[in-house]
């Protein structure tokens, strides 16, 4: 089994903390649309005829696509890969763009998934981030969404946001869980270079949020969304039991995917390749039968150290006979001589060689990572 990653590269309006390659002009609509569809067709052969279980749409934001050229994308896949009966397909999307009729109309283009980029239910976090929806228009479309038929719907939240009371925060999680969706991705905010957030920060503008302020507000969404049901499947993503995000499990499960559009990358176990963050560049070279991406030959160590950093994030977890099988003992006897002070400390459990993050250890997860990760010869 394998994914499918579309990069729609068209924003209406730059959000103010995202660092995602994308474009707010227009132009070129047409040009990319027609490139997406070459490109597609030109990898027909890249994974081996394995079957497509995962089709995802992110950007940028792919609602603001028509209907009908999210359908003959879709089109063109079909025609072109093997899909399995009953393929996860999701689009990201803005509340601004998810009227009532276009998500009608999407129903019957077989997107079953919807990924609602909502990151707050307050108007004045909105505004600091330059999101385009209010709140009132955030809760009408997830509602809408079920009316149309999407049983299948996630939104996106964002924490640690500059003068960020915990109080506000929960509110935002109390209002993600009143409106019954099925998955819920929380992200706490990272000041990207290139982003008005990053600069704002450097110029003093804004503050960045107290260690103690984000573990607080990670603390609660954990045990609000555990208490409601949800299940903490990796550490930022939540779902009701039956609705993990099989595409996003496809990358922490190190399965192989393809991804089409500029900035787009692919990985196939053995391989990792990377699209151009440059619509122009794009274009001309995938017209011109030219070179439009960068790939790397992954080693013995970059494979592992992926499968530390996959793996560590999920309960899922890591396997001790998965590392002895696939890895061999040099690195087996590392990752067990760099775990076992945090299994000591109640930062990490090891249950019958399954290894996972406490409910502490969540909380430096970044430290354990590097730890973990193999740097020097074998």
């Amino acid at each position: 089994m394998a994914g499918i990653y579309i990069h729609i590269p068209f924003c209406k309006t730059r959000c103010h903390y995202c660092d995602f390659y994308k474009s707010t002009d227009f132009g070129a609509r047409n040009d990319f649309l027609s490139a997406l569809k070459k490109e597609i067709i030109q990898r027909k052969d890249a994974l081996n005829h394995a079957q497509i279980e995962s089709i995802y749409f992110g950007g940028g934001t792919p609602s603001v696509l028509k209907v009908s050229e999210i359908e003959s994308i879709l089109q063109v896949i079909r025609s072109t890969f093997r899909l399995c009966p009953d393929p996860e397909i999701t689009l990201e999307s803005n509340p601004d763009d998810m009227t009532a009729s276009f998500l009608h109309a999407l129903t019957h283009t077989g997107v079953n998934r919807l990924s609602i980029g909502i990151q707050s239910f307050h108007d004045d976090e909105l505004k600091l981030m330059n999101r385009r929806h209010d709140a009132a228009q955030a809760r009408k479309c997830v509602q809408q969404a079920l009316e149309a038929g999407f049983q299948n719907r996630s939104i996106d939240l964002i924490y640690g946001l500059p003068g960020q009371s915990l109080a506000k925060w929960k509110k935002n999680v109390e209002a993600a869980v009143d409106l019954g969706v099925s998955h819920i991705s929380a992200y706490h905010l990272t000041y990207h270079e290139g982003t008005v957030f990053y600069d704002d920060l450097k110029s003093g503008k804004i503050r960045e949020m107290t260690d103690e302020l984000s573990i607080s507000q990670f603390k609660w969404l954990r045990h609000q969304l555990m208490e409601a049901g949800y299940e903490p499947y990796e550490i930022s993503n939540f779902a009701r039991p039956g609705w993990y995000s099989r595409h996003n499990r496809a990358y922490w499960e190190q399965k192989s995917y393809l991804g089409f559009g500029p900035s787009a990358h692919s990985f196939d176990q053995r391989t990792r390749r990377w699209n151009v963050a440059s619509l122009g560049r794009y274009l001309e070279a995938v017209e011109s039968g030219g070179v439009f991406w960068e790939e790397e030959v992954l080693s013995r160590q970059d494979q592992y150290n992926d499968y530390m950093i996959t793996s560590l994030r999920t309960i899922r977890g890591i396997s001790r006979e998965y590392l002895d099988a696939v890895f061999g003992a040099p690195y087996a006897c590392y990752f067990r001589q760099e775990a076992r002070p945090f299994i000591d400390a109640g930062y990490m459990l090891d249950d019958q060689g399954i290894y996972t993050l406490s409910e502490e250890g969540l909380f430096i997860s970044d430290r354990i990572m590097e730890k973990l990760l193999f740097t020097g010869p074998v």
